[in-house]
């Protein structure tokens, strides 16, 4: 757990495969959060705490993965489950404000940059001090507790002392630069090409140094990218059709 403080349930969560917690105060969120959360119809003020949940590495993959074919999100329904459970049986909450999954575009880069999670890349999405690339949020939700807040987690950020910067390199779309945020248009046409071989994995995203202990199997890898390119390509289509 991403926490020195041992909360109930917190081996449960980690037999589980979320091996990220953090625990908010609420009050002491940065007012461009607090302001961006508001906007998005979140009583945010409302709640004593904000409660993080990720996995970083596999973990969570080996278990779920057993519930592919018989649901069309099954790490969302696990996170919505898992939580429930958490809040209702370790920690008696009896009020539980979901944020996510779910339809709300929750700044999830921000709230993880604030709590020390995530560091910005030139691959377009942020690193984990340790897991490198290998996380991801799996639910964001409030609660109408007071538990004790989790320290901030410290760490520095991964970009900065890689000499090497395989990432550029790895890119055949040249769209990753260092420095610079992502090129999202060349990242996305070279997706879209045929027989790409960015389509269902980011070849710069393979190639970063940081946590490739933690690297997803090549199943999971997969799973992840096939996803992500249905939806893009649905996008495109949409984006085809509308211009025409």
């Amino acid at each position: 757990m991403n926490s020195t403080h041992k909360y109930p349930g917190s081996d449960w969560l980690k037999d589980q495969g979320f091996n990220m917690l953090q625990v908010l105060d609420t009050a002491r969120l940065p007012e461009e959060l607090i302001q961006s959360l508001i906007e998005l119809g979140v009583e945010v003020r409302k709640r004593p705490r904000l409660v993080m949940l990720g996995m970083g590495g596999s973990d969570l993959w080996n278990r779920v993965k057993k519930n592919l074919e018989n649901s069309p999100d099954p790490f969302d329904d696990d996170a919505v489950s898992s939580v429930c459970k958490l809040a209702l049986e370790f920690w008696e909450c009896s009020e539980v404000n979901l944020l996510y999954p779910g339809p709300l575009p929750l700044p999830l880069q921000k709230l993880g940059q604030f709590a020390g999670w995530s560091y910005p890349s030139p691959i377009g999405i942020d690193l984990h001090p340790c897991y490198g690339p290998w996380f991801a949020f799996r639910a964001v939700f409030l609660i109408n507790i007071p538990l004790e807040p989790s320290p901030q987690e410290k760490g520095e950020a991964p970009c900065q002392s890689c000499e090497t910067r395989p990432c550029e390199s790895a890119c055949p779309a040249e769209a990753v630069q260092n420095g610079s945020i992502l090129n999202l248009q060349a990242c996305v046409k070279q997706r879209l090409l045929p027989h790409s071989s960015c389509g269902d994995r980011c070849l710069s995203r393979l190639s970063c140094p940081v946590g490739k202990q933690w690297r997803y199997p090549d199943e999971q890898i997969a799973y992840h990218g096939r996803r992500s390119l249905n939806s893009l390509r649905h996008w495109n289509q949409k984006f085809q059709d509308t211009v025409q």
